[in-house]
């Protein structure tokens, strides 16, 4: 018995040896898993500004109440008690049960945002008899110019199930991400980095202590190239009409100094949740304020497209710009007659008359002869049926039609009256706003302007690559959008600006979107305030300035505003003069 009672105390010794010595760490571990926790602190998103420095995106701080399931013992009555204190929010106890035990346990769940300071004393000193309770201090986005800037800054939102984002970050009521516009698209160089505080616990899970401390580190700041100034006054003059989009460039470095898509939103409402009747309002209108049209928005260019047939026809050297066509108000190409904008016709016109009175007969005349292989081609260069590769995400390419293209999608072959309908920027071509503001960049400095939302620091080292163009067809081109604006038979002459040195030039467009019939052309053809809105014609004009010395390209579109002249020319001009008047940019 003596050796057996030996034998054992020999084990145990020899296990209380090993459990001691060799496993001292991990058993160290465990019991500082404990008696420490790690709190992680959440970085300042970086701020967003415009090219001066004003701030499009900051952070404000925001206390907010939380309550964590797992540490109460009544939920009723613990919601009960604090609804004594302060109001929570318009959701009856009930509701609020229900939303919480949806929740995990262990994940603060935020009762009430944005307390303010007599809230705060309230919970403070009533804390003691509430568990689970805690007042988070934290930093919530906030955006000075919401509706302005709604569709380039986006919004941040917190993380779903579905988010890449570690299970730390995601339990933490203050933590978002970018979801739309520039938010989401620098997410990374927004975010900052998270730090961490060590504090000691005791059993009862209260703070004994504070041990270490690594601070977060803010985000970066994103300097645009955006002007807030003239994007409140562009977003101002275009919001007048029912829904629409506007751009304006700087064409010698690609900056986009505004870009406008009406109606808009207040993105503040996403931050903390946006509520069901502010979303169904949002979701379901008919004028789409959640789209960005300026860059998500396809539309038929209409005779926007003819500044790309005319340079194809010009780039070919078969077509001199003083070969003339005579027209009537119509070609018949078959059985089918194609109408111009000018029923009773232009008469004889040149390729400038031509893109100033925008006769479409000139261009059905002129596609044939050129074939869609070419113009399609030129299209490409100029930028239409790809994305722009601006900083935004989610952008449409829009469409250039070819062979190829129709004969994949609709299993049929080419014909002469797809030339003509594309001549005149119908039929299949789509572009966005952005594309034909780029267009218009092109077309004056005859390089690959690419647009950018990025300030540029150094403008001179900004040097893009030449299309190999003719400076003499552009100058075709340059003299047909002067005469457009600034003679008196043009299509825009009556928006001119009368200033030489701020005079403007550009093209008119009105974008087609129903079929006329035949019965409607011999009787007689509704006009577009006759008809319902979703069927009316979409006016278009793209533009630039100053006339003797092009700096600034634009393109506004008018959904469903009838004449390019008439509603979108107005709001372009007044753009560009105030583009012009504005020193900073």
């Amino acid at each position: 018995m003596g050796g057996v009672k030996g034998v054992l105390t020999a084990l145990l010794m020899g296990r209380l040896g090993y459990l001691g010595l060799v496993r001292s760490p991990h058993y160290q571990t465990l019991a500082n898993g404990n008696r420490i926790k790690l709190q992680i602190i959440l970085p300042q998103r970086g701020l967003i500004v415009d090219r001066i420095g004003l701030e499009l995106a900051n952070n404000t701080t925001n206390y907010c109440l939380t309550l964590t399931l797992e540490q109460v013992s009544n939920l009723e009555e613990t919601l009960r008690r604090i609804d004594q204190f302060i109001s929570l929010s318009p959701k009856s106890i009930e509701t609020l049960q229900t939303e919480i035990k949806q929740t995990p346990k262990f994940k603060p769940f935020i009762l009430k945002n944005n307390l303010n300071w007599d809230e705060v004393c309230k919970i403070q000193v009533n804390r003691p008899e509430l568990n689970g309770i805690n007042v988070e201090m934290g930093y919530k986005r906030h955006y000075p110019l919401a509706s302005e800037f709604a569709h380039l800054i986006g919004f941040v939102q917190a993380p779903s199930d579905h988010d890449d984002v570690s299970e730390e970050l995601a339990n933490l009521p203050d933590y978002r991400i970018g979801r739309t516009g520039l938010e989401q698209q620098y997410e990374c160089r927004l975010q900052g980095k998270a730090g961490y505080r060590e504090i000691e616990v005791n059993a009862h899970r209260r703070v004994v202590r504070h041990l270490r401390k690594i601070e977060s580190t803010s985000g970066s700041i994103l300097n645009l190239s955006l002007n807030a100034e003239l994007q409140k006054a562009a977003f101002q003059r275009l919001s007048e009409e029912k829904s629409g989009a506007a751009v304006v460039m700087n064409i010698k470095t690609g900056e986009v100094l505004s870009c406008i898509s009406t109606p808009s939103f207040d993105s503040n409402l996403f931050v903390n949740g946006i509520g069901h009747e502010d979303w169904n309002t949002l979701n379901n209108s008919l004028y789409t304020p959640l789209t960005n049209k300026a860059i998500q928005g396809v539309y038929p260019p209409g005779s926007i497209f003819k500044l790309v047939v005319a340079l194809a026809a010009l780039e070919t050297g078969k077509i001199s710009p003083s070969r003339e066509s005579f027209c009537k108000g119509f070609v018949d190409v078959g059985t089918h007659r194609f109408h111009c904008v000018h029923r009773t016709g232009h008469g004889r016109v040149d390729m400038v008359r031509a893109l100033q009175m925008s006769c479409d007969t000139y261009f059905y005349e002129l596609a044939p002869l050129i074939g869609i292989d070419c113009i399609a081609d030129m299209a490409f260069k100029m930028g239409l049926g790809e994305k722009t590769g601006i900083e935004l995400p989610n952008e449409k390419k829009g469409l250039v039609a070819t062979r190829s293209w129709k004969k994949m999608k609709l299993n049929q072959s080419w014909t002469i009256g797809d030339t003509i309908n594309a001549s005149i920027g119908q039929g299949a071509m789509l572009s966005t706003p952005l594309q034909m503001t780029m267009l218009m960049a092109r077309v004056l400095t005859g390089t690959a302007v690419i647009p950018t939302l990025l300030y540029q620091n150094n403008r001179d080292a900004v040097h893009f690559s030449g299309l190999s163009l003719n400076p003499g067809n552009l100058e075709v081109l340059k003299k047909g959008m002067d005469a457009c604006v600034n003679d008196p038979w043009g299509s825009a002459y009556a928006s001119r600006i009368e200033e030489p040195l701020h005079k403007i030039g550009g093209k008119t467009a009105t974008s087609q979107v129903r079929r006329i019939s035949k019965f409607e052309r011999q009787t007689r053809v509704l006009k577009n305030e006759e008809i319902e809105w979703k069927r009316r014609d979409h006016s278009i004009f793209a533009g630039y300035a100053p006339i003797h010395a092009p700096l600034y390209a634009t393109c506004v579109l008018v959904e469903h505003g009838g004449g390019g002249g008439r509603t979108a020319t107005p709001i372009a001009r007044d753009i560009l003069w105030a583009v012009q008047k504005e020193q900073k940019t």
